[in-house]
């Protein structure tokens, strides 16, 4: 992360356009990707609410959960 001075020539705030027109693309795409996963798992979290803990249910829910979240957590 570079810190920015003033702006004080219509160059200088060219390069700082430049430079955010740049990184923006990669932004939006994180930001996409930390959606989704969010996404994931408020509905992660809306159907444990169902779920009795201790029961086989509870239990193939939380496993299947966490080979979601591992093979997400290692494709990224």
């Amino acid at each position: 992360i570079r810190k920015y001075v003033a702006i004080v020539s219509l160059e200088q705030r060219q390069r700082y356009k430049d430079d955010f027109n740049a990184e923006y693309e990669e932004y939006r795409n994180l930001h996409s990707v930390i959606d989704k996963t969010a996404k994931k798992f408020r509905q992660f979290q809306e159907q444990w609410k169902s779920l009795t803990p201790g029961s086989e249910a509870y239990q193939v829910k939380k496993d299947k959960t966490m080979k979601t979240v591992l093979l997400h957590h290692s494709s990224v």
